[in-house]
């Protein structure tokens, strides 16, 4: 079961939101969708993460600050990951890269996680559980 998530943003007032995540289909890198489940349906609101050429590590991503500049606060609010002190560009624009916290990634949208790690990184759940007790 996904996590509700809330955020303030300047257009919708609070928003409460679930996670989306799952991969680029050019180059399968880490894609963050948030939904809005505050209505009666649960809706499209944002993408947390755009698809630019520049470099991004495991667990990155750069972060959609163009069209919804509340985004960097709302993955500090929830501890979803960190600014690397590293921009992207497209265009006119600058994305931040941050690099996501996998165990914050699977609280929120475990059953998203789990299938991202597993297609597109490799990861079993049996490896997750052994890195977890190494830890």
């Amino acid at each position: 079961m996904k996590k509700h998530l809330e955020m303030e943003s300047r257009f919708s007032g609070k928003v409460t939101l679930e996670l989306e995540i799952n991969s680029y289909m050019d180059n399968n890198r880490l894609y963050i969708g948030l939904v809005e489940v505050g209505g009666e349906y649960p809706e499209p609101f944002a993408d947390l993460t755009v698809n630019i050429s520049a470099p991004c590590p495991d667990y990155c991503g750069y972060v959609d600050t163009n069209n919804c500049p509340e985004l960097e606060g709302f993955i500090e609010k929830h501890g979803l990951g960190e600014f690397t002190g590293l921009m992207g560009g497209s265009g006119f624009c600058s994305y931040p890269l941050y690099l996501f916290n996998p165990e914050k990634l699977r609280e929120a949208a475990p059953e998203d996680m789990e299938l991202f790690e597993r297609t597109v990184m490799g990861i079993t759940p049996e490896r997750q559980k052994e890195e977890r007790r190494a830890l």
